[in-house]
């Protein structure tokens, strides 16, 4: 037997969206992912169609083969997958809650369907839950509470446990009602399920209430712990996922594909077409590549249902490609705000989740991952509230450093005229960040965004007035005002109500070197937080050869102690030159470090993102400065520290505490439990998450200390 206590875990992220895996007994789910309903009876697409267009796994009805004797024979006799062609991949079975919401009555009790599913060897069952659609909020939670009582009776029905080696599923009801789904919710999760999902959806996918369904898609993630796969029973349209995805969940099933099919309805990401009224087909699919409307139509009608069935799953399955790449690039918003323009009530939807409310941003900042392979385009007026916008204004208060007396607040245009060398802070306007500190400029996503707007917004300048009065102002003994354009400086003077005209006043100067410290020192102060601007005194930058770009950072003011450090790193470096026949320095010490007058590498910069990566040096000073604050800190069960240090990824399932801090993509130090550093590492989930699964890489190592320091 396979026993599966932890099914599922996460490989990539975006905002609440996760690329991961099921694991079932007959393989392996990559999520986001979309069961196609395959109806025994009427096999519109054969198994093998659906191995063909990219499909492992499928979801069947349990209750019409428990109904139909040969079929229930058989399926007992050779089990479901002999059923399906011998099916290789997982088989997913409803119960026949839907039938039941059809016809008021099923033939069959909870257990006995239970235990159907459990002797015929499904990878994923579904209890006989209790789907409701209407009815005042007694009859509502009447429902609720018999689909508890019946998950109950199946868990004391031995079937349902964390040893069983199928995943049971625990239905959850309640919509449109936030107080049903929050006790549904509270009270399934009470049962040893490894998947969830919401249903009675059904009504509101065919009426386009696509707005009530990502409110309480999003009230339930508020509201559940991160670590379970979560479906949607019901959605099938393409161009509502990306817009689940994003709030978290994984998996989707519906009989769309082949009910619009056998209507003549063609599915695209942006709408459904009737072919009648269609003289080109907007794919390159096989289909539409092979056969024009009009020859679709001249056929016979079970034909023209099967080919356009497969179009409709070419087109689902297209969607969840184009999702996952989103997610794994970082640029699922842009992609919802695509969707967003298919239907007014996706528009709602999206307008909804960036609305700016509090309880919405603080869902979406848990999740978010602070650095991303691609940029943001920024091209509706909502997108001033995405999570990284938000996030970057309530850092920048924080986490801003402070290195001068005196202040420039200049326009993006007089940003480029201001030498570098001035002695004094300089901070950038922007409409879209509002006010950019000029050492921090490169860093994700402040250089990292395009936005359709030209102008300095008023609600902008607002913001940053507010700011300046509030957490800066009273830092500085002189302000000014700049632009190349002297009218329009003192337009934003008398706005700001605050500092006199930059017009070249003597505010001093500083050498390169103090320039490229502060500059080090702010990046390090807004990724790391508090007091990490404190680590190094002594900088020296390198830059890309081909690009100018920074690429990076030597400690120019490295002390005794942490030669031992440098010295370990050294011994890896002839080893891995040894490794590759490259030759070695006859006293690599002497040569790479004293020589070169004493500055070691600490940290390199991520080329999209100008994250800092911290290499050893300035890992072991973020060590000494945050160990008893667990400050971008992930704390590992001592019996992981081996296999840590030797370079092995930081599992889920041996954290023992974590910053709260942390998001997807952070760097973050990694100690053991007497909270020495035993490595480095990139998150790839976010601090709750960490906590919550058992399952899955935390982060990835990057390097492993192989030295107690």
């Amino acid at each position: 037997m396979i026993i599966l206590k932890h099914v599922f875990e996460i490989v990539e992220k975006d905002a609440a969206a996760r690329i991961g895996k099921i694991f079932t007994k007959h393989g392996i789910i990559n999520t986001p992912y979309f069961f196609p309903v395959v109806n025994i009876h009427v096999p519109v697409i054969s198994p093998e169609d659906l191995r063909t267009l990219g499909y492992n796994a499928f979801i069947t009805n349990a209750y019409t083969i428990w109904r139909d004797e040969k079929l229930h024979t058989l399926a007992l006799e050779n089990g479901i997958h002999k059923l399906f062609g011998n099916w290789q991949g997982p088989i997913m079975t409803d119960s026949g809650a839907y039938q039941l919401s059809v016809y008021g009555d099923v033939e069959v009790s909870n257990v006995e369907i239970v235990k159907f599913q459990n002797d015929i060897g499904v990878d994923i069952g579904v209890i006989l839950d209790v789907p409701l659609y209407t009815g005042d909020l007694e009859t509502r939670k009447k429902a609720i509470d018999e689909t508890i009582r019946r998950a109950q009776e199946a868990c004391k029905s031995g079937f349902i446990n964390e040893e069983s080696e199928i995943i049971w599923v625990g239905p959850l009801h309640g919509n449109p009602i936030e107080t049903l789904l929050e006790y549904s919710a509270r009270e399934m999760l009470k049962f040893p399920f490894k998947m969830y999902a919401l249903g009675s959806l059904v009504p509101y996918v065919e009426e386009y209430q696509i707005y009530q369904l990502v409110r309480s898609a999003l009230f339930v993630k508020q509201n559940f712990p991160s670590n379970y796969p979560l479906h949607l029973f019901g959605v099938g349209h393409p161009m509502t996922f990306s817009f689940f995805v994003l709030l978290g969940f994984d998996t989707f099933d519906s009989a769309l594909y082949a009910l619009a099919a056998k209507d003549g309805r063609y599915l695209t990401t942006h709408g459904t077409y009737n072919i009648k009224r269609m003289e080109y087909f907007p794919c390159s699919c096989p289909v539409c590549t092979k056969y024009s409307p009009k020859e679709l139509l001249e056929m016979v009608p079970i034909e023209r249902q099967h080919h356009l069935a497969m179009h409709n799953l070419y087109v689902i399955m297209a969607e969840l490609k184009r999702i996952k790449q989103s997610i794994w690039e970082g640029t699922l918003w842009e992609l919802v705000a695509q969707r967003a323009s298919s239907h007014p009530e996706l528009a709602r939807a999206y307008n909804l989740l960036l609305s700016g409310k509090d309880a919405i941003y603080k869902f979406f900042e848990l999740y978010e991952p602070t650095f991303k392979r691609r940029g943001i385009l920024i091209t509706r007026p909502e997108e001033i509230n995405l999570p990284a916008v938000l996030r970057y204004k309530s850092r920048m208060k924080e986490r801003i450093f402070i290195w001068s007396d005196k202040l420039i607040v200049t326009t993006p245009r007089g940003a480029h005229k201001l030498p570098t060398y001035l002695d004094a802070q300089v901070m950038i306007l922007d409409d879209i960040f509002c006010l950019i500190p000029r050492e921090i400029r490169m860093v994700y996503p402040l250089f990292q965004h395009i936005s359709y707007r030209t102008a300095i917004s008023e609600d902008a300048l607002r913001w940053t007035k507010d700011t300046i009065e509030t957490y800066l102002l009273s830092k500085f003994k002189e302000v000014y005002i700049y632009d190349e354009n002297k009218e329009y400086a003192l337009k934003l003077r008398d706005y700001l109500g605050f500092g006199e005209i930059y017009t070249g006043q003597d505010v001093g100067v500083i050498p390169i070197e103090k320039v490229r410290l502060y500059v080090t020192k702010a990046m390090l102060k807004f990724q790391f937080g508090q007091e990490a601007d404190s680590v190094v005194e002594g900088v020296k930058f390198e830059y890309s050869r081909t690009t100018g770009v920074l690429r990076k950072i030597y400690a120019t003011d490295v002390r005794e102690r942490e030669e031992r450090i440098i010295q370990w790193e050294l011994e890896e470096i002839v080893k891995d030159k040894i490794k590759k026949g490259e030759e070695v320095p006859e006293d690599p010490y002497q040569e790479l470090f004293v020589n070169r007058g004493r500055t070691w590498l600490m940290a390199s910069l991520v080329a999209e993102s100008f994250k800092i990566v911290p290499q050893p040096l300035l890992a072991y000073r973020l060590w000494e400065k945050f160990k008893d604050k667990l400050q971008y800190s992930i704390i590992l069960k001592d019996e992981a520290e081996p296999f840590v240090r030797d370079g092995k990824s930081i599992f889920s399932k041996f954290v023992v505490d974590v910053d709260p801090q942390i998001r997807a993509s952070d760097e973050v130090l990694v100690l053991n439990e007497n909270r020495d550093l035993i490595a480095l590492g990139r998150a790839v989930i976010g601090a709750k998450e960490v906590l919550e699964f058992k399952r899955g890489i935390a982060a990835k190592n990057r390097c492993g200390i192989q030295i107690k320091l």
